[in-house]
């Protein structure tokens, strides 16, 4: 399919929202929908000396080989001269959100968090072209030959990369709000992890990126009555050439704009859309790893993908726990466009729970 025309209509649509009159962001404390939805991070500030502890958590799974916006099965990638080929994979991410505002204008952030990835594996009928480097595919014991089709599991998990940011405040009108943030990823997550017989694992299933990243962002926000709406754009750029493994994850971009009805005084509803770019890895493993699935090759990463999800946000509007927030939200994607050959994204959860004093 030809590449999507969302990146226009995405920087449009949050010029326009920029531009919307009748639109109210004063953080509201008590207000469900003074949050954005559980998916959206650095998306509100604080006031000086307010202090914010949050944990989120988000599950993905994965399922369906893609080649661009159209499933491939196993023969069509044993043409293209993979013998095997990921059937499933699932990630799981838990991360903190520490929030400190020294001003009335300037936030700042820290988010550690921990990662949990495990990806299932088949043949595709030609194993006899095993590798092209670092011997066999380290398979465990449970790997099962039968039909002449291998099948194997592995699982990694660990910590992964550990973001600052700074939240500015760069409108705070009675009906708006704008923040800008600039951010820095620090590489404290693995890329050296290996297979049983000494050969690098996937790409994707690195713990981090090993580089240092720049996360900025802009994010706008208003209320008006029961409803609630934003915008955000954000990137994510590598600020190395490789990292100490050899290669380098491709920047990415993003934007997304949502919008929530307050139902009730503590629970509001939300829908939103989400676009992403990102460019496929550069650079090569600098030791021995395989080239048996597409999940091996640097070129099948990245793509462009357009995602919708459906939210919910409460908050305790009284008594000793007044602040407490729970989000959570349902993501599903509406268009790919996958670099090379890729697993599909089926749905994934993002809960957030957060408490301000």
């Amino acid at each position: 399919m030809a590449t999507m025309k969302v990146r226009g209509v995405a920087v449009t649509a949050l010029a326009g929202a920029l531009l919307a009159s009748g639109a109210s962001a004063h953080e509201q404390t008590f207000r469900p929908d003074s949050h954005a939805p559980a998916g959206v991070m650095v998306d509100h500030a604080h006031n000086k000396g307010e202090v914010m502890t949050g944990y989120r958590y988000t599950y993905a799974s994965y399922s369906g080989m893609y080649q661009g916006d159209s499933e491939i099965g196993a023969s069509g990638l044993a043409a293209a001269g993979y013998s095997m080929m990921p059937t499933a994979m699932s990630m799981e991410m838990t991360m903190l959100d520490i929030m400190y505002a020294p001003t009335d204008r300037l936030t700042l952030m820290l988010m550690p968090m921990y990662m949990t990835m495990s990806m299932n594996m088949a043949g595709t009928g030609m194993m006899e072209h095993a590798m092209d480097m670092g011997g066999s595919m380290g398979m465990d014991d449970s790997m099962d030959h039968g039909h002449g089709m291998g099948h194997m599991s592995h699982e990694v998990d660990g910590f992964g990369d550990t973001n600052f940011s700074a939240l500015y405040k760069l409108v705070t009108a009675e009906h708006q709000t704008l923040i800008g943030t600039l951010g820095v990823s620090a590489p404290t997550g693995k890329v050296d992890l290996k297979n049983p017989d000494g050969s690098f694992v996937h790409y994707g299933m690195q713990l981090g990126s090993g580089t240092w990243d720049a996360t900025p962002s802009i994010t706008y926000t208003g209320t008006a009555g029961a409803l609630n709406w934003g915008a955000q754009a954000s990137a994510v750029i590598r600020l190395e050439d490789a990292n100490d493994s050899g290669y380098a994850l491709g920047d990415k971009y993003g934007a997304t704009a949502w919008g929530a009805v307050r139902v009730v005084d503590w629970m509001s509803f939300s829908a939103r859309v989400n676009w992403t770019d990102q460019d496929a890895i550069s650079g090569h493993y600098n030791g021995a790893h395989n080239h048996s699935s597409p999940a091996d090759i640097q070129a099948n990463y990245g793509g462009e993908f357009l995602d919708g999800a459906l939210g919910i946000n409460t908050v305790v509007t009284g008594g000793d726990f007044a602040g407490l927030r729970l989000g959570v939200e349902w993501v599903t994607r509406l268009e790919e466009d996958y670099n090379g050959y890729q697993l599909g994204l089926d749905d994934s959860v993002n809960v957030n729970v957060s408490y301000a004093f």
